[in-house]
């Protein structure tokens, strides 16, 4: 089975379980009326079409995967801005505040160069295999 015909019978089935849930919610909470049978007609046509023709729900997941993916990037945005303007805007401000430069961005105009000399390290097999 190919990954998009997967996809719409997992679509199917999810959407079959849903009504499923609603309508027998409602049939216990309210008995057989006319709305709850409706929702069990539902969750047995879809299951039914899940089963049968997945192809059939190719509309409706591609909706719902643009939707999805519209609330995604507002969320992802949101999320993002917190962890920005809570994190790390503090600890950028904090450094300022008490002069602290981890990146050392500051110009020495007097510095031949900026390069910073390593000392001689010995040779070691044993450091090359755990680098880190």
């Amino acid at each position: 089975m190919d990954k998009e015909k997967k996809d719409l019978l997992i679509f199917g089935c999810i959407w079959a379980a849903i009504a499923f849930v609603f309508a027998s919610g409602g049939i216990l909470k309210h008995g057989a009326t006319w709305p709850q049978l409706v929702k069990a007609a539902c969750a047995i046509v879809f299951t039914l079409t899940a089963a049968l023709n997945p192809m059939a729900f190719r509309l409706g997941y591609g909706l719902q995967m643009k939707v999805a993916m519209f609330i995604g990037g507002i969320v992802s945005t949101i999320l993002l801005s917190v962890v920005f303007f809570g994190v790390f805007a503090p600890v950028g401000i904090l450094f300022r505040l008490i002069g602290k430069d981890h990146l050392e961005r500051k110009l020495d105009r007097t510095a031949k160069t900026y390069w910073h000399v390593r000392g001689a390290v010995e040779f070691d097999k044993e450091r090359y295999k755990q680098q880190f």
